[in-house]
This record gives C-alpha cells, structure tokens and sequence, in this order.
C-alpha cells in the first residue's frame, strides 16, 4: 500500500511515553529528535512541531554517576496531564 502512494515505511527517531497519576488522564505520547532523519515524512504521520525536542550531547558522568565513554544524550522535557473530570 505504501509503494502505492509513493511512501516509504520509515519512522522518524522517537520514544514513547506513557505517564499515569491518580486522579489524572494517562498520557500516551512521543518526542521526535530535532534533526531526525523522516520527520517530514513520518510514515504514520506522527510528527507535530511541539513534539519535535532537542537531545542535548552530553560528555563525562551520566546523572546517576556512571562513566560512559564518548558523548550521550540528555532530554529536560516537562509533560503535563489532565485531572480525571466526571
């Protein structure tokens, strides 16, 4: 079906979240790579801008303490969940 309408099967680079509190909705989202590879063309058309973060290159200790040799990546993201309403 894709070959059909001239689209590939790619996903844009992402995680999935899914974040739960008492007497709150559950969230179920996604964050995409700023600069990723497909996020034009997402093939389930899942890539909205306020989505779209930075993954900022990290060198040295992780935050728990762990040497990690070469560069990781660090995400500083506040989501927010609606209260359950009757």
């Amino acid at each position: 079906m894709l070959s059909a309408v001239g689209r590939h099967p790619y996903r844009a680079p992402h995680l999935h979240f899914m974040i739960d509190a008492p007497g709150h909705r559950r969230l179920v989202t996604q964050l995409f790579v700023a600069g990723g590879s497909y996020l034009d063309s997402d093939t389930v058309f899942g890539v909205k801008d306020q989505l779209i973060v930075d993954f900022v290159a990290q060198a040295g200790p992780t935050p728990d303490g762990r040497s990690v040799d070469g560069e990781w990546r660090r995400l500083d993201h506040s989501f927010r969940i609606a209260p359950v309403t009757d």
